[in-house]
């Protein structure tokens, strides 16, 4: 079994792009029209996070948003033969120049994006930046997949730790040359007690711990992955800091900022956030107060 995938992500890391978004096509298609995948949560995600928009609106979105997951798909698989000049062509980082410097002055920087446009191709931010570069990533229970991903995004150089590995990376790396850590910090907490509650496109949000402790950690400055996807295929990203280096008490915390300026992206164009996450499985009980309310 292991060996027809491999010999099948063989083949198609020497098809060109317009095999992939073919294949692209055909996914969508078995995705929203054959099995429904989470149609019930993509749905009541898109109904709860914007009221105001009329069916017609929200069909619109949620078939937009299936077509965006089949390509973000086949663009996970694409990562595994991309050349640096597809990267340049495709996405494009238009500030790294902030990045250098930070990097310059000795500063730690963590870059949060959320599952918005496609974060899978952070393999590529290693070579464009003059820091050491660790991505956290959630272990899968698939120990094949699990591979596939350590060599998919680490392929170029960045550094995979899981959550809790990662603490032991910042203790053992003080004092060293300066750290970039990149940590999709919108995942929702696998308990809902002892958590930040924040108001999140229109509904209580259970937000993760993991960002806030981290910049403790380092004690630089953290900055939002503002993501466009110009056409299929192509993104944009700006790096937009969410504190000033070293202020690590602020006002608004940490983690209002960061979902703030994740929902701004989202409201940019709506089509491009991973709805089919169960985002909001989890409700505060009444006494429970949000973080970015009074």
């Amino acid at each position: 079994m292991r060996f027809s995938l491999r010999l099948m992500i063989w083949f198609l890391t020497i098809m060109p792009f317009s095999f992939f978004y073919g294949i692209s096509t055909f996914v969508y298609f078995i995705m929203y029209y054959m099995l429904g995948y989470r149609k019930e949560v993509v749905c009541k995600n898109l109904q709860n996070a914007f009221p105001e928009k009329s069916k017609a609106e929200l069909k619109y979105i949620k078939r937009e948003f299936y077509k965006h997951l089949a390509d973000y798909l086949v663009e996970a698989v694409a990562n595994f033969h991309m050349k640096i000049s597809d990267f340049d062509a495709r996405y494009k980082l238009t500030n790294t120049e902030l990045l250098d410097k930070y990097a310059s002055e000795g500063i730690n920087v963590i870059l949060a994006p959320g599952h918005y446009g496609n974060w899978e191709w952070v393999s590529y931010l290693v070579l464009k930046i003059n820091f050491t570069c660790v991505a956290i990533y959630k272990e899968q229970s698939n120990k094949f997949v699990d591979d596939l991903i350590l060599h998919s995004r680490g392929k170029y150089g960045l550094l995979l730790h899981q959550y809790h590995d990662a603490y032991r990376y910042l203790l053992n790396h003080r004092d060293k040359a300066p750290l970039c850590l990149y940590f999709a910090a919108d995942q929702r907490p696998a308990k809902a007690a002892k958590v930040p509650w924040v108001n999140f496109l229109n509904q209580p949000t259970a937000a993760f711990r993991g960002l806030d402790s981290l910049h403790r950690k380092t004690k630089g400055v953290v900055l939002y992955v503002h993501n466009r996807k110009i056409k299929r295929g192509f993104y944009e990203v700006e790096f937009r800091p969410l504190n000033e280096p070293g202020e690590v008490d602020m006002v608004p915390d940490l983690t209002t900022r960061y979902f703030k300026a994740l929902e701004d992206n989202i409201k940019e164009d709506p089509r491009f956030y991973l709805w089919s996450h169960n985002r909001w499985k989890f409700s505060p009980s009444p006494e429970e107060p949000l973080s970015n309310e009074p």
